[in-house]
């Protein structure tokens, strides 16, 4: 009887692995499904940066050639155009120590400041997403990135530059020098970046970025 009773003991306990093992099967699957769907609403996300990252330092223009002065309310009207995007992309808040939101704010407002005080130029900006190396998940809305972007850029030899989450080209932090001998050239530039994105609202934004190289 004792024998019997050990036996439906294991049966019961095989019974309960098994319909473990379904179970968490059946989440994986789901779960491996709906992320499939975030991976593509990410890259999407990615794309779509890319491209209006273009317009960041981007004057209309009849104001990016050579020897034009930039009145101040076209400055003005494309910090406020600019902030607009920001707040479409990055997250309000403090992130591993920083404000990445604040922290690209100002340094656009800056970099078009100086750009305008220098007479340097940016007369275009290409950006576009080559490729998403990775997507690793921490959570259900928590993820960090890797991917690697292209970039071409016409532009004065010192006009500050914006590469996609930090600057690019010259910077002035003080007192900028009026440029002499002011010339365009192009570059092009192959950046991998990592970084971190959140899920607010329904929408994956930018919170963090760990690391961001150009590939030679």
């Amino acid at each position: 009887m004792r024998f019997f009773n050990f036996l439906r003991r294991i049966n019961r306990g095989i019974v309960l692995a098994i319909v473990l093992i379904i179970g968490l099967s059946c989440y994986l699957t789901v779960d491996g499904i709906a992320f499939k769907d975030e991976k593509e609403a990410i890259k999407q996300v990615l794309e779509d940066y890319a491209e209006d990252m273009e317009s960041f330092l981007l004057l209309p223009e009849q104001y990016r050639e050579i020897g034009t002065s930039v009145p101040d309310s076209v400055i003005e009207n494309k910090i406020k155009e600019n902030n607009n995007l920001i707040s479409k992309y990055f997250i309000n808040g403090n992130t591993g120590g920083w404000n990445m939101k604040e922290s690209i704010t100002q340094d656009l407002e800056r970099k078009l400041k100086n750009n305008q005080e220098t007479g340097n130029k940016v007369k275009s900006f290409d950006a576009s997403l080559k490729r998403v190396k990775s997507i690793t998940k921490h959570g259900a809305s928590l993820v960090t990135v890797e991917a690697v972007m292209s970039l071409m850029s016409t532009a004065t030899t010192e006009a500050e530059l914006f590469h996609i989450f930090q600057g690019g080209g010259k910077y002035y932090y003080e007192n900028p020098d009026k440029s002499e001998d002011i010339t365009f050239s192009t570059q092009s530039d192959e950046i991998t970046f990592t970084c971190e994105m959140v899920k607010r609202n329904g929408a994956w934004m930018f919170s963090n970025y760990e690391s961001m190289y150009t590939n030679y």
